[in-house]
C-alpha cells in the first residue's frame, strides 16, 4: 500500500446539516422545510458538480420558498460554520502522512465551501493532491471521479485505500480496484489501519 485517499465529508470535516439547523433556534418546521429544501435538492448537488453558483442556487431556494427568504439567506451564509475537523481522523491522516504513504482527497464538495476549509484546516493542504467534484463536473459515486484521480497522479488502484462514510462510494471504488474502508467510527477505522503503521 503506497497511497491513501480520503473522502472529506463526515470523514475529515463534520457535516450534519440536521444539528446544524437545530442550532438556528428556528421553528421544528422550518427546520425541516429548510433541509429539504436547500440540503437534499438537486440544486445543492449542482452545487457540488460545479455546474451552477451560489447566487443562482439562492434565487431558485427563494423563488420555491419566498417566504423563507430570510432564513435560506441566514443558512447559506452560515452552513460551512458546521465542517469541524474529526480530530480522530485528521490526527490518523498526519500520522499516515508521517510514515511516508501518499495523501490523497476524493470528495464531493462545494466551490466556495472548499476554498474556505481549505485556507483554515492545514491538513486539507498536506496531501499530495485530489479531486474535488466541482473541479471536474461530477459527483461520486461516478466511475469517472476515481479514473480521474488514478490517471492525474498515475495511482495503482491495488496500491490505494479508499475511506468514505458512503457504501455506494465504496462499492463504486472496490469494482475499479481500490483497497476500501467505509469509515464509520475513529476508533475502528484506526484499528483498521494500524497494520499500515
Amino acid at each position: 500500500m503506497k497511497n491513501i485517499v480520503f473522502d472529506i465529508g463526515n470523514v475529515l470535516l463534520d457535516f450534519h446539516p440536521q444539528d446544524f439547523l437545530k442550532g438556528l433556534g428556528l421553528e421544528k418546521n422550518i427546520e425541516e422545510r429548510l433541509y429539504k429544501l436547500i440540503f437534499l435538492s438537486e440544486e445543492w448537488k449542482e452545487l457540488d458538480r460545479g455546474s451552477i453558483d451560489y447566487q443562482v442556487a439562492e434565487k431558485i431556494f427563494k423563488t420555491k420558498a419566498p417566504e423563507l427568504k430570510n432564513e435560506i439567506s441566514l443558512v447559506l451564509e452560515k452552513w460551512h460554520e458546521m465542517l469541524t475537523p474529526i480530530e480522530g481522523n485528521v490526527n490518523l491522516l498526519k500520522s499516515l502522512k508521517d510514515y511516508g504513504y501518499n495523501i490523497y482527497y476524493l470528495s464531493n464538495f462545494q466551490k466556495d465551501v472548499y476554498e474556505k476549509m481549505y485556507n483554515k484546516y492545514d491538513f486539507l493542504r498536506i496531501g499530495n493532491g485530489g479531486v474535488i467534484s466541482y473541479q471536474v463536473n461530477t459527483l461520486k459515486p461516478d466511475h469517472s471521479m476515481y479514473t480521474i484521480l488514478l490517471s492525474k497522479y498515475n495511482l495503482d488502484p491495488s496500491e490505494t485505500l479508499f475511506i468514505d462514510d458512503s457504501f455506494d462510494n465504496i462499492e463504486e471504488a472496490k469494482k475499479i480496484g481500490f483497497h476500501s474502508v467505509l469509515f464509520t467510527d475513529c476508533d475502528e477505522l484506526k484499528n483498521t489501519i494500524k497494520p499500515l503503521l
